[in-house]
């Protein structure tokens, strides 16, 4: 259910997407869903967002470990990010964007989860910077831009259905990370 919930909120948006809809798709007896979430739609979308946050981990885990190099590594997220928005007709994009859009003045609950999604993300980002040698200060901001480059690609991908936003912001990213001093010796080519 809380898959289902993510990918309905992902799509469609909180407010578009009702209690009996999230029951239906999910199979869930009614008698479960209230089982498990007795504080209703609200409870379900903190779930969502904590599975969403996982999920976003888990690629971003996986980026790092495959790529030593931090551009590459975004690079890399991007690009799995873009294959993932084609694969479904340019209908997902980032798994709590459109959730924290549309409550982030409505419902404290879920502007808490939606935050600390974000932070959690940004955290992660911001230690593997530091662990490839970028200072603290230097990590926080391109941790920033990473982020923020990322969702606003994602945006214009839905909208112009092309991954091309994605792979502009990849490369440019790449430019922020080589511009920002990291305290290691430079590679040999």
């Amino acid at each position: 259910m809380i898959g289902t919930a993510m990918r309905l909120f992902r799509r469609e948006g909180y407010t578009a997407t009702s209690w009996r809809r999230l029951v239906d798709e999910a199979g869930t007896p009614w008698g479960s869903a209230y089982h498990h979430f007795p504080g209703g739609k609200e409870e379900l979308g903190v779930a969502a967002v904590e599975f969403g946050t996982e999920y976003v981990l888990t690629t971003l885990h996986r980026a790092f470990e495959r790529h030593e190099s931090v551009a590459e590594a975004v690079a890399w997220w991007y690009h799995k990010a873009g294959q993932s928005l084609a694969a479904d007709g340019y209908r997902d994009g980032c798994p709590i964007a459109t959730l924290t859009l549309e409550t982030a003045n409505a419902s404290p609950r879920l502007t808490a989860a939606c935050a600390k999604a974000f932070q959690r993300w940004h955290t992660e980002v911001t230690e593997q910077l530091r662990q490839r040698g970028y200072a603290a200060g230097d990590a926080e901001d391109l941790s920033l831009a990473i982020m923020n480059n990322l969702q606003g690609a994602l945006l214009l991908s839905r909208i112009r259905r092309d991954t091309a936003p994605l792979s502009a912001a990849a490369r440019h990213v790449a430019i922020l990370l080589a511009a920002a001093p990291t305290g290691l010796p430079p590679r040999a080519v």
